[in-house]
């Protein structure tokens, strides 16, 4: 929950789909509309008692750390400790933690806030004794192995759990397609097109992330939220399916997927006023 160089179940919650385009093209505000603050933006609500669209941050910072073999356990207990020291400094800010169960980081376990102005990032409570009480509890026992920036694409998702302090599921399965920045407005096109059927297609709800910091080339990862494996049995009703339907043959020739499954851990995860509810 700090810079790299400074640090080193389940029930499914209800998630909101975002309007359907037609009806919220209007509404939501262009990707590259000019702001007050470079690193502000805002654009999507709360998925409970949901302000307009205009009003949610789109900023989000995730970490990843590999445990120590044999450490796992003492990683978990000095995390959690730490959480409780964000909790009594007053932090606001909300910090999700997943185990990577699938994929090529299979052991590796993220941690990430959403929904939050990135000049939060530089306002963080306390940075010097976050590092400090970082260092006592849970970074010993693992290695850092990433770090990245990402902005809430509302205009290609058809879901926003996170940015409401929500849960997205259980599982979240996260598949990151990377593609030379030339082709970008090509591959945005067709999730646009995917969104615009994904109601009449009945697909499960997922979220667009784009990579503004920490990531190679043009990277656009897709979080697709489930309630378990049974889900993978309709291939009909995931996102990344349809996406890859959708894809034109000299696109697909470009574009590379990375897919992983990711765990909640709703005892790694807090989640500020909403703790009670969502962290138990």
């Amino acid at each position: 929950m700090l810079d790299l160089l400074r640090r080193l179940a389940p029930r499914r919650s209800p998630i909101r789909r975002l309007p359907h385009p037609q009806t919220a093209a209007r509404a939501l505000p262009r990707r590259r509309t000019p702001l007050a603050h470079p690193l502000a933006a805002l654009v999507a609500a709360s998925l409970f008692l949901a302000p307009p669209l205009a009003a949610q941050s789109v900023g989000g910072m995730l970490y990843a750390y590999r445990p120590h073999d044999g450490e796992r356990a003492r990683f978990d207990e000095g995390y959690r400790e730490h959480l409780e020291w964000h909790r009594a400094a007053g932090d606001t800010l909300p910090w999700y933690g997943w185990d990577i169960v699938a994929g090529k980081r299979m052991g590796e376990f993220v941690d990430g806030t959403f929904g939050v102005a990135f000049v939060a990032l530089d306002r963080r409570v306390d940075p010097a004794g976050d590092a400090a009480h970082a260092a006592r509890s849970f970074t010993p026992h693992a290695r850092a192995t990433g770090q990245w920036a990402v902005r809430l694409r509302p205009d290609l998702g058809t879901a926003t759990p996170l940015e409401a302090r929500t849960h997205g599921g259980e599982l979240v399965q996260v598949v990151k397609y990377s593609l030379p920045v030339g082709h970008q407005a090509r591959f945005e096109s067709v999730l646009q097109r995917v969104r615009a059927g994904a109601e009449r297609a009945r697909l499960l709800p997922y979220t667009v992330y784009e990579t503004v910091a920490g990531g190679s080339d043009a990277e656009l990862t897709v979080f697709v939220w489930r309630s378990g494996m049974a889900e993978f049995d309709d291939d009909a009703r995931d996102p990344t399916s349809a996406i890859r339907r959708a894809l034109p043959a000299e696109l697909g020739t470009a574009l590379r997927a990375e897919s992983e499954l990711w765990r909640l851990r709703r005892d790694l995860t807090l989640l500020p006023g909403r703790e009670t509810a969502a962290n138990r």
